[in-house]
Parts: structure tokens; sequence; C-alpha cells
């Protein structure tokens, strides 16, 4: 199998597989909810504090501002709805109201839109540049959280998150930003982005399924949705997943560990990669990208097609993000970049980790000229 689509999902690494099996055999021994007094529930909870504690190293952040999720998806919804909450609580009559976000956001930020406006809160799409990069905007009056991710799920292109964050700050904006197609790939330290809210997705640096966090910078309020039991500092009500916390602690420190040399292993690949594909295809933007990331423009108007006949050779790829797999339309975000409906659906999105070698991009290569050549035939 050559698996190229990271970006969707990262295979399961040994490192947070031992971490996680070593929590349940101790949790197996010496049960205890993280919550209680007895001694199974204080060596739960110690079991959880250090995995909070080694996120928290790892992401250049306060222990006390990791808050542990079942995911990026929770996460996103956690921050950016939780912090409109309580800053149209705490705005009072200037009435803080409006939510912020861009084209290039994930479904999972996307579609809170419905939820917002329920609630009674606007919601402000930015543009994007022809590159795919997010125009922002001087924030307004009545701007409650502005969101942005650090990397484009489905081009990988890099967004003006320091940007961002300072015109936030200026303007007394919550800032967030999803970081899960970031981690491992590029920088991500809590502190030195200086955002208010950052999200993390475990599945996506090879933690379990099912756990993420969020980080919540001290004295930031989220009016919360999950009302409960008070766990995780009142945001996030319910019994944490101490095994999936420490897989996810054990996940992000090697995802963080030597970054330098995991981006020169990704440049490579890319490079590799575009090399070998000559004129059969091209980058969808030259804009900065994540190394792991590579967004391919090709002639044809069925992508379905070119991921039959490469799933049919054993290689793994997505015609754009995850959530979209499998549903033949146009990109709703290269359209805003200006290319037309036929433009926007001839892309593939190939995804690199640790674990991608060079024969598995030469793979890739020998196959797409067949793939598009089959792609093809449905478009004459």
């Amino acid at each position: 199998m050559t698996y190229l689509d990271f970006a969707a999902t990262a295979p399961l690494t040994k490192a947070s597989e031992s971490a996680w099996l070593a929590a349940i055999e101790r949790l197996r021994e010496n049960p205890g909810n993280s919550s209680a007094l007895h001694a199974g529930g204080r060596s739960a909870k110690r079991l959880l504090e250090d995995a909070r504690e080694r996120v928290a190293d790892a992401l250049g952040a306060k222990r006390t501002e990791v808050v542990f999720t079942s995911g990026a998806t929770e996460a996103n919804a956690l921050a950016i709805l939780g912090a409109a909450r309580n800053a149209q609580i705490a705005s009072g009559e200037s009435k803080r109201d409006v939510i912020v976000t861009s084209p290039v956001e994930h479904d999972s930020v996307l579609k809170q839109e419905s939820v917002a406006r329920r609630e009674g809160f606007g919601w402000r799409m930015l543009d994007v540049d022809a590159a795919g990069v997010t125009r922002l905007e001087e924030p307004d009056a009545d701007w409650a959280v502005q969101s942005l991710a650090m990397v484009c799920a489905e081009t990988g292109i890099i967004q003006p998150v320091l940007d961002m964050v300072q015109q936030s700050q200026s303007a007394g904006v919550i800032s967030h930003t999803d970081a899960a197609q970031a981690l491992g790939s590029i920088p991500v330290n809590f502190n030195e982005l200086g955002v208010d809210l950052l999200t993390i997705g475990g599945h996506k640096v090879g933690a379990p399924v099912g756990t993420g966090a969020l980080l919540v910078r001290s004295g930031v309020n989220l009016a919360t949705d999950r009302p409960g039991g008070g766990h995780e500092r009142k945001i996030r009500s319910g019994s944490v997943d101490v095994a999936g916390a420490q897989a996810l602690a054990a996940a992000i420190a090697e995802a963080t560990q030597d970054l330098t040399k995991r981006q020169e292993h990704y440049r490579s690949l890319r490079a590799r990669l575009l090399a070998g594909i000559g004129s059969v295809a091209a980058l969808t933007s030259d804009a900065d990208a994540s190394p792991a990331i590579v967004h391919l423009s090709l002639p044809t108007t069925h992508p379905e097609i070119l991921l039959m006949v490469m799933d049919r050779h054993g290689i793994s790829v997505s015609a754009g993000s995850a959530c979209h797999a499998g549903v033949v339309r146009p990109s709703e975000l290269l359209i805003e970049m200006g290319r037309s409906p036929e433009a926007a659906l001839g892309v593939l999105r190939i995804s690199f980790g640790p674990s991608t070698t060079n024969r598995d991009i030469d793979r890739f290569v020998e196959v797409l000229p067949e793939a598009l050549a089959a792609a093809q035939q449905l478009d004459d």
C-alpha cells in the first residue's frame, strides 16, 4: 500500500500505541475515574495530569491551558461558539456578536455558522486571494471572535495567523486558530503565536481517533454548552479519556521533536514529486504551503476516476479535504480563489508523513498518467 493521505488521518504511531496500551493496562489493574478521591482515582488523575503537562510542554503552553477534547471538531466548536457566547455576555451594550472566519477553514469551523445564526450571532466571511491566502480586514467594533486556520486542510496553504492575532489583540477580539493540519509540519507554539485559542486533532499526528485538545489562554473565558460535572476547567464536562490523553501526549511529543529534520524530509519528497509529474499536473497555488501537503490541479472534471485508478494500484490520495471524499462537486474554496467550476473539480491532494518514502512518491508518479488518461476519457 502506498499511503499518501496523511492530511486525512495518520496511522497510529508506535509511541502513541505504546502509551495508550500502557495506560489501559494500568487502569485495568488499578481502575478509577480521574475525578474520584480513592487510590484508583488518584492514579488515573496522575496519568491525566502527566499527559496534560507533556502536551503543554510540546506546544509552548501552560499545563492549565490544556483542555482535552474528543478531537479537532469538538475543539473548534467549543472555541468559536464558546468565545462568542462569552463575548456577548461580557460586552453588554457594546454588543460584540459577530464571528469572523475564512473560506480556508475546515467544515468543523464553517458548519458552525448555522448554530451561530440560530443563537443570534452574525457571521462574517473574509475573502481569499487567487493563491488561497486569506485577506485580513481591520476588525469592526462588533467582532467577537476571529478564527483562521494555520494551514488550509484542502490546499495546504499557510495562513497569516500572526497578523490576525495582532489585529485581534489591538481590537479586543478573541483569536482562534485550528492547528490540526499544521502540527508536525510547521512550528506550533501557543505562547509565541499569541492566539487565545488553539485546536489540535490527535489522529492527524498518529494518536487514536477521538483524541484532541483545545488550548485556552489563561484569562480567556468560554461560555460552554457542555455543562455537567465541571471537568476540564468547566469547559468540557464528561469523564476524560485518560488512556487517550496519554496516547495524544506521546503523539504530539513525537510530532514536535526534530521538526527541522522532518521538514527536510517532506521538502525532499515534495521536490521529487513535482519533478516527477512534469507537465502532467501543476501546483494549484505557489503560495507558502505546508511541506507535507501538495495540492495539484489536473486537466479533468472527473477526480473520482483518478482516485479509483489510484486505489486500484494501492495508492491512497484525496480529491480534496477528507470530509468531501466521495462527493463529486467543485471545491468551494477554489471557486473563491477565482477558478471556474470545471477547474475546481480537477484537483488532487497528496500528503506525507514520517513514514513516506521516495518509493511511495515514485509509485504515485508512475500511476498518475494512467489515472489521468482514464479520467479524461469521460471528459470527451
